[in-house]
């Protein structure tokens, strides 16, 4: 073993169950429904080695840096809910929809005497590059949408993206103004997604080769027909309820969540049609 090797297997080790209990705000952008379903449903857990988990680690500590950066430039800050004492956070359909915000920012420069939200973002060169030259909106969906969501829930006019650089820590601040049409576009989309038991069809023309499929963690459950995870959430008996619960219509009960992790003798699984 080496000193790399034992660092990636302690990380790989504290990544948890690999799955989320919500349909996260800050994926409902992405172009595919099935997929969003498969994540929701827990259709295949989620696991990653240590040099992604760093990489989501280098996110996180670059959000701390750049909100200490703007309170030492004198611009207030809010990250912690004073209520809760944890990040804002947003929560819709029944609790089973949601998302935490980055800050909510307070005179800015841009926005003098308001409040707006706070979004940060790594990205790799090109990627960055290509946020820089098209904008968030055309080359980043899913993060324009997760702003747009976010602002709804706020109430907040505007953000202030700030893309970073992973490369050469050149940064990037662009405005995103609220779109009412387009938040509630995709808080409905949530909701069809997390209601509805049958599974979405594929993205028209969708093959295993191309490149959202080639790189989604549910292509071989998509495109082979792989099984899918055996807990409750794959099985046709459960449905999402209030209060971010589940209950199964076989035994009329309700699920908790490690239930909901070990499923029972009688799962039947969610087929496509």
């Amino acid at each position: 073993m080496t000193t790399l090797s034992r660092i990636n297997e302690f990380l790989e080790s504290k990544q948890g169950k690999g799955f989320r209990r919500h349909l996260g705000a800050s994926i409902i952008g992405r172009p595919c429904a099935r997929q969003l379903w498969y994540t929701f449903r827990w259709a295949r857990r989620s696991s990653f080695k240590g040099r992604i988990l760093r990489l989501f680690q280098r996110g996180h500590e670059e959000e701390i840096r750049l909100i200490d950066f703007m309170r030492k430039s004198g611009i207030h800050v809010k990250d912690v809910d004073p209520d809760t004492g944890d990040q804002f956070r947003i929560v819709d359909w029944d609790g089973h929809f949601g998302g935490s915000l980055d800050s909510i920012l307070v005179d800015t420069p841009e926005f003098p005497m308001m409040e707006i939200l706070g979004e940060y973002k790594t990205h790799n060169d090109k990627s960055f590059k290509k946020v820089k030259k098209d904008g968030v909106k055309k080359s980043k969906y899913e993060h324009y949408i997760q702003a747009q969501i976010y602002m709804h829930y706020t109430e907040l006019p505007a953000a202030l993206y700030f893309a970073v650089n992973k490369n050469d820590d050149e940064m990037d601040i662009q405005i995103i103004e609220y779109d009412r049409h387009e938040a509630l576009k995709y808080i409905e989309r949530a909701g069809k997604i997390i209601y509805t038991e049958v599974i979405p069809p594929r993205i028209p023309n969708a093959s295993p080769g191309w490149y959202i499929c080639q790189w989604c963690d549910y292509k071989d459950v998509c495109h082979h027909h792989a099984k899918k995870e055996m807990n409750c959430r794959t099985c046709i008996y459960s449905e999402p309820v209030a209060d971010g619960k589940w209950s199964c219509k076989k035994f009329h009960c309700n699920l908790e969540h490690q239930d909901q992790l070990r499923g029972c003798l009688e799962h039947s699984e969610i087929l496509e049609d």
